[in-house]
């Protein structure tokens, strides 16, 4: 008998499932807040990542600058993973509630948004990365020229 009935009518629908709707501004809306939560779990990754990372280096001694620099990132991927989870709150807000006089305010706070997050993606990834370069000793060309420059304070100071 189910057999028979579902020749008769095709395929059975779920009862689960509503028919989705299609239209460019429903699967815009849909990236949209995917792309917040990839936002939001990229940037909470990253803070993960350099907390790891913070945890190894701790112990060592120097690479003061590095340390600081590792630091820094963590708040940059946190003020990411704020404004990411900011963007779609308003997002979410601007889906269910829509007044027209604040539509524009609205298009314009959803586009800045990812850039904000994207933004503090790139500061938390080079933050660290500059303060490695500056905790690395000097090379042997800089040495000699703070050895020579040195030499000349030392003159002058005479």
């Amino acid at each position: 008998m189910a057999l028979a009935q579902l020749n008769q009518n095709g395929a059975p629908s779920s009862p689960r499932r509503e028919p989705m709707d299609n239209s460019l501004s429903d699967v815009e809306e849909r990236v949209m807040f995917e792309g917040q939560k990839a936002y939001i779990i990229v940037n909470a990754v990253g803070a993960v990542v350099l907390l790891v990372f913070l945890q190894a280096i701790w112990a060592s001694p120097g690479a003061l600058l590095l340390k600081k620099g590792v630091l820094w990132g963590i708040v940059a991927f946190g003020a990411g993973v704020a404004i990411a989870t900011l963007g779609y709150a308003v997002r979410l807000w601007s889906l269910r509630r829509t007044p027209r006089f604040i539509a524009p305010v609205v298009g314009l706070v959803n586009g800045l948004i990812p850039v904000l997050v994207v933004g503090s993606f790139l500061a938390g990834v080079m933050l660290p990365v500059m303060g490695g370069f500056d905790s690395l000793p000097p090379s042997p060309a800089d040495r000699a020229a703070q050895q020579a420059q040195q030499a000349k304070d030392a003159a002058k100071k005479r």
